[in-house]
């Protein structure tokens, strides 16, 4: 399905930048005081008094495209993925070649993990309006999902010159600004009206200070001081008893101060108690907040400057990690989210209990892979370049200048899309959402859904709502699950659950289930469940971030042969 979609999307990117200098200008919204009033509820993130309006507009006139639309759109927004998914139906059904509601429906299906169902209605909108804004947006997030990143970067392009001062494409722009020009138009952002609720306000703010803390400085860039570019290390037991293990960690040096961290594919970034971090002796920067597994909601935290961060024999300079100001975090010093290593080839050896770290594959226009590390957890592939280039190459862009601009600046580091190396073509691909790595899978008689890769989950996991599609559930005072941001207050267990992914198969009974609603609305698509340490620790896994594929062996774990 993902090999068929680069032919696809690629044509219909063609035809997106062939019409760019058309789409100077967004549509005209029509004259309508009512609708006017809706849409500015939305912009405003008050989707449940938008619903409402457009709603009342629809009573009135039952084919006013654009209240179909936001109504759509306003239900995703508070969740009500079953009702927006009903309305998307019925509104097409009664206007099946309207570009803005083909545009809603891939919106809903891509919020249900249907993404070959997502692309082609994205496909199909701009089949009939090339500047069908939804539509183009929908192909920035698929793009970015199937690790075509050069793909999104041009789609967003297209994007902003539709419609630059729609809250969305702005958000998605502000990484295209130079670090200076980027705050300028964060404050102008938060001043106005805009879409986000409560917690992602606070995020971006936090996010602010961050900027204006570090615009004077040279970039946090955790480069690579050692010359050695690949490592070999022993992972270590976390063990509840002598017969179970529960995952691994890894010693990790920050500055002078030797630390344990849970190696956890599921966390991004290397993530530390505050003890830790002052007995590390490491440099605050900014507040900040993170989310996690658990019913607590955010957590406090900061960001932090480590001089040195040595792992193996690979040694790191100036590296921004995060810290949390709730001690304990874990059983260990803290957590390391696999996607640090996002710019090599991880290969996390769990019967053999080894990490190893090595250049991945060179592109046919490298002489060599770069190599860093992302403590931040963002990861090297996903990130925009964050240089006055890339303001540059904005600025001529906008202005038609670009041949200037070429003679006085360096060229800018564009995103590029995944490269499959000849030795990688077994690789499974997975959904790359952030730091999250989902990979299809089938549970029972399912069709595939999607599940996280967590090391750091002991345990398998199965969402409230998949659970109930494919087999019985219920609840289970006795069960607990916790995670970053606390315990999770109502589990259930599933009566049975055959999982199927990649080339293997596990058998659950009594398969613990919880709502995951707070993950899918964090992710931006339906996360059906977790893969855990009960099923990876059997395995040999290799990660390649940059490309959005994995690969698992099994061989018989290390300790049973004791």
């Amino acid at each position: 399905m993902i090999r068929r979609l680069f032919v696809i999307l690629t044509g219909l990117l063609t035809m997106l930048l062939s019409f760019g200098v058309l789409a100077q200008n967004a549509k005209a919204v029509p004259d309508n005081p009512d609708l006017i009033a809706a849409d500015q509820l939305y912009r405003a993130g008050k989707f449940a008094q938008a619903a409402e309006k457009y709603q009342a507009l629809l009573k009135i006139d039952a084919q006013l495209v654009p209240a179909e639309a936001g109504l759509i759109e306003s239900l995703l927004h508070e969740q009500k993925i079953d009702e927006a998914s009903a309305e998307a139906v019925k509104a097409l059904g009664a206007q099946p070649n309207s570009a803005a509601l083909l545009a809603a429906m891939g919106d809903v299906q891509f919020r249900l993990a249907k993404m070959a169902e997502a692309e082609m209605s994205y496909f199909e909108a701009l089949q009939i309006d090339k500047r069908e804004l939804r539509a183009c947006l929908g192909l920035v997030r698929l793009y970015r999902a199937y690790s075509l990143y050069r793909k999104a970067y041009d789609a967003l392009r297209v994007a902003h010159q539709i419609a630059p001062n729609d809250p969305e494409v702005q958000r998605l722009w502000f990484n295209r600004l130079s670090r200076r020009e980027r705050i300028a138009a964060i404050e102008a952002y938060l001043a106005g009206p805009h879409p986000d609720d409560p917690e992602e306000t606070q995020s971006l703010h936090h996010y602010l200070d961050f900027l204006k803390a570090t615009v004077d400085k040279p970039v946090h860039a955790c480069r690579l001081v050692s010359k050695l570019e690949q490592t070999d290390t022993n992972l270590q037991r976390m063990s509840r008893d002598p017969r179970h293990i529960m995952g691994y960690s890894l010693p990790v040096k920050l500055n002078d101060r030797n630390t344990h961290l849970l190696l956890d594919t599921g966390a991004s970034g290397i993530l530390i108690g505050r003890k830790s971090a002052e007995k590390a002796g490491l440099a605050r920067i900014s507040d900040i907040h993170f989310w996690g597994i658990g019913d607590k909601g955010a957590q406090n935290g900061s960001l932090a400057v480590a001089d040195h961060i040595r792992i193996g024999e690979l040694e790191f300079a100036d590296c921004v990690v995060t810290v949390s100001d709730r001690t304990p975090l874990t059983d260990e010093d803290g957590l390391l989210g696999t996607n640090v290593f996002s710019s090599y080839l991880i290969d996390i050896d769990f019967p053999a209990e080894k990490l190893r770290l090595s250049p991945l594959p060179k592109r046919p226009d490298e002489t060599a892979a770069p190599t860093a590390l992302n403590s931040e957890g963002e990861s090297s592939s996903n990130r925009e370049d964050d240089s006055d280039e890339a303001a540059a190459d904005q600025k001529a862009q906008s202005t038609g200048d670009a041949s200037e601009t070429a003679k006085t600046t360096p060229g800018p580091r564009l995103p590029k899309d995944r490269y499959v190396a000849p030795e990688m073509k077994s690789w499974s691909p997975v959904f790359h959402f952030g730091h999250q790595l989902l990979i299809e899978t089938e549970v029972n008689d399912s069709k595939p859904m999607l599940f996280l890769i967590d090391t750091g989950a002991n345990i398998n996991f199965l969402s409230i709502r998949a659970g109930r599609q494919v087999t019985k559930i219920n609840s289970d005072p006795w069960a607990h699950v916790g995670g970053v941001s606390g315990t999770v207050a109502k589990v259930y267990k599933a009566d049975k659950a055959t999982l199927r992914f990649s080339r293997f198969s596990k058998n659950d009974q009594d398969v613990l289930t919880f709502d995951l609603s707070n993950l899918c609305r964090n992710t931006g698509t339906e996360v059906s469940g977790i893969l855990g340490f009960e099923v990876l620790g059997m395995l040999h896994v290799k990660i390649d971030y940059r490309d959005g594929l994995v690969d698992f062996t099994y061989a018989p774990p290390k300790w049973q042969l004791h």
